[in-house]
């Protein structure tokens, strides 16, 4: 039976960091061909230390962990940081990932409903190159994909973003038409995160998403770039 699980702060342990620093190093993707020397085709990992840094600032931001685990076998995580923008609580998942065995089964959606759980947040936000992540964010959090008809986005976005306390959101640089009228490469919501990790598997997704004639309001994604979501809580 799998369970899921939620902490908070210093409930995160050590262990715990291996252990989603293992599942991230063993399931989420390999490195695209823009990456240099012997990363280039090889699976991306990272330390427990590493995520820590990349993923869980520190006070006063809030970092929570929810874990989804099959008996006692990790299968899937998200990690997530809120903090305070103008009175709103703002929430951005970090890391979302899913063992290659359990995926397709709703896991990502009920990891994310678990994470908003007892927490009146303003926004979620996700930067991710994976349309399934986007989707199951969207599922969990919004109205669903298929109930978004048009790509918008608060107007806020660039502030709040800037007022991010992990690095690698406040430092992306906002891409597509939605951000400026003038682009028309087909970039709608993208930032650059200069993350090369290779697009086959997205692609993937994506060709399965539309199969279902479910549109893709998003745009495509240039390499280093993840797709930007930011659903608002009214």
């Amino acid at each position: 039976m799998i369970s899921f699980t939620k902490h908070e702060g210093a409930e995160i342990t050590n262990d715990m960091m291996h252990g989603i620093a293992t599942l991230f190093s063993e399931n989420y993707g390999i490195w695209g061909t823009a990456v240099e020397g012997r990363r280039q085709g090889q699976r991306v990992r990272s330390s427990p230390a590493r995520l820590k840094s990349d993923c869980l600032p520190e006070a006063p931001a809030r970092n929570f962990l929810v874990q989804a685990k099959d008996a006692d076998v990790l299968i899937g995580h998200v990690l997530a940081t809120r903090w305070a923008f103008e009175g709103l609580d703002i929430c951005w998942i970090t890391q979302l990932c899913i063992c290659k065995r359990y995926r397709n089964q709703g896991l990502a959606t009920k990891l994310l409903a678990k994470l908003s759980e007892h927490d009146n947040d303003g926004g979620y936000g996700i930067l991710s190159s994976h349309p399934f992540a986007v989707s199951a964010t969207l599922r969990a959090l919004g109205g669903g994909l298929d109930q978004v008809k048009e790509c918008t986005i608060s107007p806020r976005i660039r502030d709040i973003m800037a007022s991010c306390p992990v690095n690698y959101v406040r430092t992306a640089k906002l891409r597509g038409s939605l951000f400026d009228s003038e682009v028309t490469d087909g970039t709608v919501s993208s930032a650059d995160t200069g993350f090369f990790v290779d697009h086959a598997e997205s692609d993937a997704a994506l060709y399965e998403i539309q199969r279902k004639g479910i549109e893709w309001p998003f745009g495509r994604l240039p390499e280093g770039h993840e797709f930007l979501v930011f659903i608002e809580r009214s």
